[in-house]
C-alpha cells in the first residue's frame, strides 16, 4: 500500500527554500542544491529554471516553494529556452538606475541649492558627484528647480521669446541620457535635452536673445511646470469666460501697486501651491463679483476664475481659509492698513488736506460672551466691534482701524490723526501741509478734552495738532436767540450729485465749559429754516466761514461711503471669528450685591406697608369706616421690628461685598472673550482697495457716459460682462460680448480703448500684453 493512504500523513516536499543568516539555500529531498546571497534576483531565476529542467519539480511546485506566481515561473522557463542565460538575466524596462530621478535624489538637489547656496547648474552637478557620487544631467537638475519654484521666470521682453507655441505637440517628457558621441550633430537626430545644433539649450537661447512665437525649441518646455503648460494650452485654445470683464481691472491693479503693496508686508511666499499674488487676486475678485462670504465662493466657476489669477483653477474655499489662518499668525494687519494708506497717498487715489472721521459699529450675533458697544442706528447696546474710518475730501476711504467696543471715537480720533501724519510724512507731504490738516467729525466727537488735545492745550500752550470742524452739541438752546436779520451772509454749498443749495450763516464766539472761547458759525437752511451751529478752532485767515460750512455740510458723503462699503463690499462680514481670552477681565456688577439689593427693596416695600397698617389703627377712623382689625398693634409693631432687623442684616452683608468684581468671578469661571481681527483687517484692506479702484474706474467711464448718477450700475454691467479670452500671437485678447444698450456699448468700447492705452500685461509670471475690445 502506498504511503499516501495513511490518514493524517503528508509526503515531504521535494524542494524547499530556506533563508538564514543572510543567505538563501535550496534543499532537494533534504540535500543542499544551491546557495546564494539573499536578495540576488538572478540566482532565484536560475535556480527555478535549473530545477525544472532537471525534472526536480513542476511549475506549480516551484512557484509554491519560491513564493512566485505560476505565470512568472512559466515566463522564466520560456525566456531561458528562447535566449538562454542572457535573456533570463535581461534588465526590466524602465529608467536606468544611475539617472533615475527618485525622491531622495530630488532632496539632495534641493539641499545643495537651499542649504549650500549653490545655484549654477554645473556647480550643483559637480557637488552631487563629490558628495554622493550621483551623476545627474543638467536638464534634470533644472527641471527639479523649476518644479519647486526655485528659478526666476524670464522677463517677457528682450529675453522673453519663450512662448507657448511649441509646448503641446511633443511626446510626454522623459528623462534621457546626454549623447556625447557626436550622433546628435546630425540634423534631426538630436534627442530632447541633448543640446545638439538642432535643439539649443536654455542657456544658449537666453544668450542669443528672444525667440519668436512658434520658433522655440523643445528644450524650452523645461522652463514651465506641467500645470503652467496646461494653463498656457488653455489660453491658446481660447474659451468663453463668465468673468472676462474682471480683467478690465488689471491696468489699475498694476498702476496702483496692489500686489507689491501686499508683498511688502505679508511675507508668505506660497500656500498649498498658490503664490501670495494669486491668492490676493482671488480675494480681490471675490469682492468685485459680489460673493457675500467665503462660503458663497463655492458657487464660483474655478476653471474660469482661474484665468483671472493666472492659474488653471482658482484656489478652493479651503485653501483661502488656510491662507487666512497663516495671515492671522503673522499679526501684520495694522501694518498692511498703513502700507495701503501710504500707497493711496503716493498714487493719488487719496488726497491730503481734509480728513473725515467716523465710527461704524459691526454687530456680532454669536453665542460667545464679548464686550458690548453702542449701535448708533438701533440705539441700543450690542455685542460687536468698531470700524473707525477716515476718508478724504472726495470721500475716498484710505485709513481705518478695527477695534473692540471698549474703545470709542474720542480715543481713536487722536490715534488716526497721528497715524495719518506719519503716513503723510512718508508719502512726501511737506511739514507745512502736515500741520494744516483739517479734521471733521460729528457730534460723537464733541468733547472739551478732545478739543484741548487738538489745540495742544493738554501740554500747556503747546503746538496745535490739527484744525477741527464739528457740529456743536446742545446748540438748540441758543441758536434761535439770533434774529433773522443777523444771518445776513449766504454761502452756496455744492454737492457731487444733488443740487446746490444756499445757506444763511453768521459768525460768533461761544464759551465752552472746560475749553474756553471757541469760534462758532450758526447756519440756517431748508424751507423750515432749521438752525445748527458749527465749532472750529481755526481762525478766519486759516479757514474761512464759507469753507467751514462747505466742508461740514458735505460730511454726509462719508456716511454714504460707509453705506457703500457696508452694502456693496460687505465690511460687516468677518471671515471666521477667532476668539481669545482677555488678559484682564473687565469689572461687572457683583451679582450677589444685585440680589441683596433686590431683596432689600422688597423689605422696604413690606416695611412701608406695615407702617401704613399701624397708622390706620392709631388714627381710629370714624364708625362708618371702622372695620375689624386683622392684627393688633402689638403684632404690627413686632412685624416692623423683624423687617427692620432683616434690613439691618442685609446692609451689613452689602458693606462686606465689593460692588464690582471680575467677569469670570461673576460667571462661575466663564471668561469674557475678545475677537482677533487679523483676518478681517487683511480682507478689509482688499475690500477698501476694490472700492477705490471701482471709483477710479467710474472716473474713467465718466468721460464716455453722461449719466453720472448711473455710473456704478453702468460699470457693474461692463465689469460683470462675460466674454471670450484667447492667447494669440503672444497677446491675450479679451473680447466682451456686445451690449444691446447703445450708450453702455459706446462707453464700454471707449473704456477698453483707454485701458489699452495703459499697456496692460497679465499678472501671472508670463506678463502677456492684454488687448480689450467689445464684440
Amino acid at each position: 500500500m502506498a504511503d499516501e493512504n495513511f490518514a493524517g500523513w503528508r509526503p515531504e516536499k521535494s524542494v524547499k527554500v530556506v533563508t538564514c543568516d543572510g543567505r538563501t539555500r535550496v534543499l532537494v529531498k533534504g540535500q543542499p542544491y544551491m546557495s546564494w546571497q539573499e536578495g540576488d534576483e538572478n540566482s532565484v531565476r536560475l535556480a527555478i529554471v535549473q530545477l525544472y529542467d532537471c525534472g526536480l519539480g513542476t511549475q506549480e511546485e516551484l512557484a509554491q516553494a519560491f513564493g512566485r506566481h505560476v505565470n512568472s515561473v512559466r515566463k522564466y522557463i520560456t525566456e531561458f529556452a528562447d535566449g538562454g542565460l542572457r535573456e533570463l538575466m535581461a534588465e526590466r524596462s524602465g529608467p536606468k538606475g544611475h539617472w533615475k530621478m527618485t525622491a531622495e535624489l530630488r532632496g539632495k538637489i534641493l539641499r545643495v541649492v537651499l542649504r549650500d547656496g549653490i545655484w549654477k547648474l554645473e556647480a550643483i552637478q559637480q557637488r552631487l558627484v563629490e558628495a554622493w557620487q550621483e551623476a545627474v544631467s543638467l536638464p534634470s537638475i533644472q527641471q527639479v528647480l523649476e518644479e519647486n519654484g526655485l528659478r526666476e521666470p524670464q522677463a517677457r521682453g528682450e529675453e522673453s521669446g519663450v512662448i507657448q507655441g511649441e509646448l503641446w505637440g511633443l511626446e510626454p517628457e522623459r528623462q534621457l541620457d546626454l549623447n556625447f558621441d557626436g550622433a546628435g550633430d546630425e540634423p534631426g537626430e538630436g534627442l530632447a535635452g541633448s543640446g545638439g545644433p538642432s535643439e539649443p539649450s536654455v542657456s544658449s537661447v537666453s544668450k542669443k536673445g528672444s525667440v519668436r512665437a512658434g520658433d522655440m525649441e523643445p528644450e524650452h518646455r523645461r522652463n514651465y511646470s506641467p500645470a503652467q503648460r496646461i494653463y498656457l494650452d488653455q489660453l491658446e485654445q481660447g474659451d468663453y469666460n463668465a468673468y472676462a470683464g474682471g480683467l478690465l481691472f488689471v491696468p489699475l491693479l498694476q498702476r496702483y501697486n496692489f500686489l507689491p503693496t501686499l508683498s511688502t508686508v505679508i511675507k508668505i511666499a506660497t500656500c498649498e501651491g498658490y503664490s501670495l499674488e494669486e491668492l490676493a487676486l482671488a480675494f480681490f475678485y471675490l469682492d468685485v463679483f459680489g460673493f457675500r462670504s467665503m462660503e458663497d465662493f463655492k458657487r464660483a466657476y474655478p476653471e474660469e476664475l482661474g484665468v483671472l489669477v493666472g492659474r488653471t483653477q482658482s484656489p478652493s474655499l479651503f485653501t483661502l481659509r488656510r491662507f487666512l489662518h497663516k495671515v492671522r499668525e503673522l499679526g501684520r494687519g495694522e501694518a498692511l492698513i498703513d502700507e495701503f494708506a501710504l500707497t493711496y497717498l503716493k498714487s493719488g487715489l487719496a488726497a491730503w488736506g481734509v480728513m473725515y472721521i467716523d465710527g461704524h459699529f459691526m454687530p456680532y450675533y454669536g453665542l460667545h460672551p464679548i464686550r458690548k458697544g453702542w449701535h448708533g442706528v438701533r440705539q441700543m447696546p450690542m455685542k460687536g466691534s468698531y470700524n473707525f474710518l477716515a476718508v478724504d475730501e472726495r470721500f475716498t476711504p484710505w485709513l481705518f482701524l478695527i477695534r473692540s467696543p471698549a474703545e470709542d471715537l474720542l480715543q481713536k480720533i487722536p490715534e488716526l490723526i497721528e497715524k495719518a501724519k506719519k503716513i503723510g510724512q512718508q508719502a512726501g507731504v511737506s511739514s507745512e501741509r502736515l500741520e494744516q490738516l483739517i479734521v471733521l467729525f460729528d457730534r460723537e466727537g464733541y468733547s472739551a478734552e478732545l478739543y484741548r488735545y487738538l489745540d495742544g492745550k493738554d501740554r500747556g500752550e503747546g503746538k496745535r495738532r490739527a484744525l477741527f470742524i464739528s457740529w456743536a452739541k446742545y446748540a438748540d438752546k441758543w441758536v434761535n436767540d439770533f434774529a433773522e436779520e443777523d444771518l445776513n451772509k449766504v454761502v452756496r454749498v455744492t454737492y457731487r450729485i444733488q443740487k446746490a443749495e444756499e445757506i444763511q450763516y453768521l459768525e460768533t464766539t461761544r464759551s465752552m465749559s472746560k475749553y474756553g472761547k471757541i469760534r462758532a458759525v450758526v447756519i440756517q437752511s431748508g424751507t423750515n429754516k432749521q438752525r445748527a451751529a458749527i465749532y472750529t478752532n481755526g481762525t478766519e485767515a486759516e479757514i474761512g466761514a464759507e469753507r467751514t460750512v462747505q466742508l461740514i455740510c458735505g460730511r454726509w458723503g462719508e456716511e454714504n461711503a460707509i453705506k457703500e462699503l457696508m452694502h456693496k463690499h460687505l465690511i460687516n462680514y468677518t471671515p471666521g471669528y477667532v476668539l481669545e481670552e482677555l488678559d484682564k477681565q473687565p469689572l461687572v456688577d457683583n451679582p450677589k450685591v444685585t440680589a441683596l439689593k433686590k431683596q432689600r427693596a422688597g423689605l422696604v416695600s413690606e416695611l412701608n406697608r406695615l407702617k401704613i397698617e399701624l397708622a390706620d389703627q392709631v388714627l381710629q377712623p370714624t364708625p362708618q369706616k371702622r372695620r375689624a382689625a386683622t392684627r393688633s398693634q402689638a403684632q404690627v409693631l413686632e412685624s416692623i421690628a423683624v423687617t427692620e432687623s432683616a434690613m439691618l442684616l442685609l446692609d451689613q452683608q452689602l458693606e462686606k461685598l465689593p460692588s464690582e468684581i471680575n467677569f469670570d468671578e461673576a460667571h462661575a469661571g466663564k471668561k469674557m472673550l475678545g475677537l482677533n481681527y487679523e483676518k478681517k483687517r487683511f480682507l478689509d484692506c482688499i475690500k477698501v482697495f476694490a472700492c477705490n479702484l471701482k471709483a477710479q474706474m467710474c472716473r474713467l467711464l465718466l468721460n464716455h457716459y453722461d449719466w453720472e448718477k448711473e455710473l456704478l450700475p453702468a460699470l457693474a454691467m461692463i465689469v460683470e460682462r462675460a466674454g471670450y479670452v484667447k492667447l494669440q500671437d503672444g497677446r491675450l485678447l479679451v473680447t466682451l460680448r456686445r451690449f444691446k444698450n447703445r450708450e453702455i456699448d459706446y462707453a464700454a468700447r471707449h473704456l477698453c480703448e483707454d485701458l489699452n492705452g495703459m499697456r496692460p500685461v497679465t499678472l501671472d509670471r508670463f506678463h502677456f500684453p492684454i488687448h480689450y475690445e467689445v464684440q
